[in-house]
């Protein structure tokens, strides 16, 4: 791979993952299933494994075993005095939340930090050896959660849905993927989790293949200029130009003006832009959008496949699929947006962003920034409207998506988007303190704002947006959001993902989410007001 592209791939991955609690599926009367048995205990690592080949007779680490091995090896560290190498190993395992979600970089290969010397190659070794050994643990429990769900429907089956509605079913397909991408980030150099995510190698890294079909055109990139053809690249950085078939000096193009007509334009891994905006607020733009892809592809991979077809994926029978580029737009001030953009949708008058989806195209400002700063759309516009793209283009999608019923969740689902929080490790999604929470739970608490989730999930697009509560109904969606997602540790999450499918192939029905969650419609309003009040 070029030397410019960072070693964490996180704007390629192809799937996602979660570090979250394992949900617990409820049981048909309502309450909670019991928790699955305890896994047979697995002897941890205590002699040195120089070697950090894979050794296919090495018994896996369960997560017990693991965290007793993480332990001994950093103590051993520590006692050594390499506090650097402790604290690493110390630090490895994150923190289980029980209230948001995790999402995590993962790097295109496996890689000894820069700071090991040789005194410290042995006990690295043996970190690297116990994180493939609990890698393989944790592939085990994936494969079982991606074939843990319920047949699919016979056709005739389907015709009885159709006109009583359609029954819930069960699956574990977010789980599966959170284990899968948990087993990549203790060993990223695994074969099998990797052909299941869609990734391919290219010399010493593993890329998605939006990439891989970039580097084997022999294309090059760099973050300020996107992907370019082959032998381009090394004249930009020397301040040239390629445009309209000549080479022309870098600030003579700069001085252009630009339109949509003839504008910039700026390819990222998953992202085709067009820009009438400066070329470094299109880059931003481009490295926020794939953040965009990576995070919901972790917090929603499970809406991407039918349960079947993960299962199969799992089994090494699923197809690795290359998509054409994303499609966005961006303009140089919110006046040329309006300008533009009520050419087609006159109700843009009152926004910053949209996803336009007859033309499958997300249009954005430059919004204005303080210093010279490089600017560009705000990150928490582009993660929501980045979010309605991908779900709209992650699978076949109903043109009517929303119109009838359940407009609210496509919403709530961007609106989760903008909870994202960075992290040494990646990303925070969710919690009560992110996002719009607090607003929702001022709303609640402060003011008694509150719509029944059986009236909000009745409304279509057109009587939601044209409520004169607009303003509380975003707030209290975020907060809904975050219950499906995060409350009771994720109870709901693989409900409220099968009914985002739902609202968006237009099979949803005005009482699908009290069935997909096996409760009334006042029950799980009071579960709402529990979840901010705590």
């Amino acid at each position: 791979m070029p030397s410019s592209r960072p070693t964490l791939v996180a704007i390629m991955l192809a799937l996602a993952v979660v570090l979250t609690l394992t949900t617990r599926p409820c049981a048909d009367d309502g309450a909670e299933a019991p928790p699955s048995p305890p896994r047979p205990r697995i002897t941890a690592v205590d002699a040195a494994e120089e070697d950090t080949e894979k050794d296919p007779a090495a018994p896996g680490l369960d997560d017990a075993a693991w965290r007793e091995t993480l332990d001994a090896l950093a103590t051993r560290a520590a006692a050594r005095g390499h506090e650097t190498l402790a604290a690493f190993i110390r630090d490895w395992e994150i923190q289980e939340f029980t209230d948001r979600q995790v999402v995590v970089t993962i790097p295109s290969r496996l890689e000894r930090p820069d700071w090991i010397d040789e005194a410290q190659a042995p006990l690295w070794g043996e970190f690297v050896a116990a994180r493939r050994r609990h890698a393989e643990a944790t592939f085990a429990r994936a494969v079982e959660a991606a074939e843990a769900h319920d047949r699919p429907r016979t056709r005739e089956e389907q015709r009885a849905d159709s006109e009583a509605g359609p029954k819930p079913l069960a699956r574990r397909g977010g789980e599966a993927i959170a284990l899968l991408h948990r087993t990549l980030r203790d060993d990223p150099d695994h074969e099998r989790a990797r052909t299941i995510g869609s990734w391919v190698k290219r010399g010493e890294d593993w890329v998605s293949t939006s990439v891989a079909k970039r580097l084997d055109r022999g294309e090059e990139f760099d973050a300020a200029f996107g992907w370019l053809p082959r032998g381009r690249l090394e004249r930009y950085r020397a301040g040239e130009r390629y445009e309209s078939g000549k080479w022309v000096k870098a600030a003579d193009d700069d001085a252009v003006p630009r339109t949509l007509k003839k504008p910039w334009r700026h390819e990222s891994d998953h992202w085709r832009i067009r820009s009438s905006a400066p070329p470094a607020a299109a880059a931003a733009l481009a490295a926020e959008l794939e953040t965009s892809l990576l995070i919901w592809q972790q917090v929603f991979g499970a809406y991407a496949w039918d349960p079947a077809e993960l299962e199969r994926r799992f089994k090494g029978r699923g197809r690795m699929p290359v998509r054409d580029p994303y499609a966005a737009v961006l303009v140089p001030s919110r006046e040329e947006y309006v300008a533009e953009v009520t050419k087609f949708e006159p109700a843009a008058i009152r926004s910053d962003a949209i996803y336009w989806m007859p033309t499958k195209t997300a249009w954005f400002a430059v919004m204005p920034g303080d210093n010279d700063e490089v600017v560009t759309a705000e990150a928490r516009t582009i993660r929501h409207e980045g979010a309605h793209q991908l779900f709209a283009e992650a699978r076949s999608t109903s043109p009517l998506a929303g119109e009838r019923c359940g407009f609210w969740a496509i919403e709530a689902a961007a609106c989760y988007m903008e909870s994202a929080v960075p992290t040494p490790f990646g990303w925070t999604l969710g919690g009560p303190d992110a996002g719009r929470v607090p607003a929702a739970r001022e709303r609640l608490l402060d003011d008694g704002f509150q719509i029944p989730l059986e009236e909000l999930a009745g409304l279509g697009r057109r009587e939601l947006q044209a409520d004169q509560r607009l303003p509380q109904i975003y707030s209290q969606i975020s907060g809904l959001a975050d219950f499906f997602i995060n409350g009771q540790g994720g109870r709901y999450r693989e409900a409220f993902i099968e009914y985002l499918e739902r609202v968006y192939t237009g099979s949803v029905s005005p009482d699908s989410l009290a069935r997909l969650c096996r409760r009334t419609y006042p029950e799980l309003d009071d579960e709402y007001r529990r979840h901010l009040a705590r």
